[in-house]
């Protein structure tokens, strides 16, 4: 009896722990923006979205995005307004028909990234469904955050669910790169940045572990970014 007493306190002690423990989440390709008020593939912007910022969210090129909707450089867009989506069996593409989604090497279009931040590498990319699409940099809060290309600040704000103070950077037509759970952003909509300048301070995720989450996508979809960036020593 007293054996059976101990199994059932020792179990319900193990459960109360797994409750309260806070699982770490990894940004998906957020397709959590869907507003049914706005009806079936479709999307009402919102205070501070940008083009890229909904492309972004929704896992799609933002040319696509901007050809289905008629707009046309510099892509402004306006509080209220009703956009028009890809199907899920229409999204992307452009990014199907011109780029593989593999682990395998992909000859990058663009040279010259470097890393966004010092740390250890604690999660790694995956393009399985649900998979990490980016890599994630553990360090210390408030460590700087580089840019890892130069380019143009198309995105900075934190509008997209899962991905904290995010910062995305427009390197050229093909390629941006994300960094996310940032502390403070120093950056703003529009302007230029140079390779390994600082842009954020590091911050933590959801269940306050101190990390950069860094991703790049091509035509849309992430790649690994461990296939572009330098190797350490």
């Amino acid at each position: 009896m007293y054996k059976k007493i101990c199994i059932l306190l020792l179990l319900i002690l193990v459960a109360g722990c797994s409750h309260h423990r806070k699982p770490i989440k990894l940004p998906p390709v957020a397709d959590g923006w869907r507003q049914p008020a706005a009806g079936k593939n479709a999307y009402i912007v919102q205070k501070k979205d940008t083009l890229y910022s909904i492309a972004w969210a929704f896992g799609m090129d933002y040319r696509d995005l901007a050809k289905k909707n008629n707009l046309n450089l510099p892509y402004s867009i306006r509080r209220g307004q009703r956009l028009k989506l890809f199907a899920k069996s229409q999204s992307n593409v452009r990014s199907r028909t011109k780029i593989k989604l593999t682990n395998s090497v992909n000859a990058p279009s663009i040279k010259g990234w470097s890393w966004p931040a010092k740390g250890t590498v604690v999660a790694w990319f995956s393009n399985k469904l649900g998979g990490n699409k980016g890599i994630d940099i553990k360090g210390n809060y408030g460590d700087p955050v580089l840019a890892s290309n130069a380019g143009r600040v198309v995105y900075s704000g934190t509008g997209i669910r899962s991905y904290g103070k995010l910062i995305i950077i427009k390197h050229n037509d093909d390629y941006l790169s994300a960094y996310a759970y940032n502390k403070s952003m120093l950056v703003h909509e529009g302007q230029t940045v140079s390779v390994g300048q600082k842009i954020a301070t590091m911050g933590s995720d959801d269940s306050g572990s101190v990390r950069l989450h860094f991703e790049i996508r091509q035509i849309g979809k992430p790649v690994n970014p461990l296939l572009y960036l330098p190797k350490k020593s």
